[in-house]
């Protein structure tokens, strides 16, 4: 039975560091539901959020293909319900919904104005995949024009202690 997973990858920022990764999820043929790469604190690192599905047995040799990349510092993976992570999306929407009762949806559910076009409204909601989707549900509809979502970021520790002497090599 194929679960979901969040995977955190920390790796040396170089080009082609993408291409590598989700080269070794396409060899397996493992559904990437979403993806996430940002720069961190420390030089030269980034962290990758991958959200895949993927069946308990097929994930322990995916780990170990991934941290055998040699940009790679270390992988985590963690199952989606377990994981702290949030999205962000954007909705926007025909201007008279600010009219309507369905405006106090955005006050309700914490979402905040970005921008005031002359026809449409643009706003955005960071939090869970459930916040996200209880606001898509209270705005569809008529006023509902479009809507899109980022891929997911998750909590993880940046550096393990094994980690730092892989760094120290790549700073030096």
């Amino acid at each position: 039975m194929e679960n979901k997973y969040v995977l955190t990858i920390k790796a040396e920022d170089r080009p082609g560091l993408l291409h590598l990764v989700t080269g070794v999820v396409n060899k397996k043929l493992i559904p990437c539901i979403s993806l996430t790469a940002a720069p961190t604190d420390i030089h030269e690192i980034v962290l990758i959020t991958m959200e895949l599905e993927v069946s308990e047995k097929a994930l322990q040799p995916l780990l170990r293909k991934l941290e055998n990349v040699i940009e790679v510092f270390a992988v985590e993976a963690v199952r989606y319900d377990m994981a702290i992570s949030q999205r962000s999306a954007y909705f926007k929407l025909n201007k008279e919904i600010l009219a309507s009762p369905q405006a106090e949806a955005i006050s309700k559910y914490g979402a905040q104005i970005i921008n005031l076009y002359p026809d449409t409204v643009l706003i955005g909601k960071s939090g869970s995949e459930a916040m996200i989707r209880q606001l898509y549900n209270a705005l569809e509809g008529p006023f509902l024009l479009g809507f899109s979502q980022t891929g997911l970021i998750a909590d993880s520790k940046l550096i393990e202690h094994e980690d730092i002497e892989r760094i120290s090599r790549l700073a030096a």
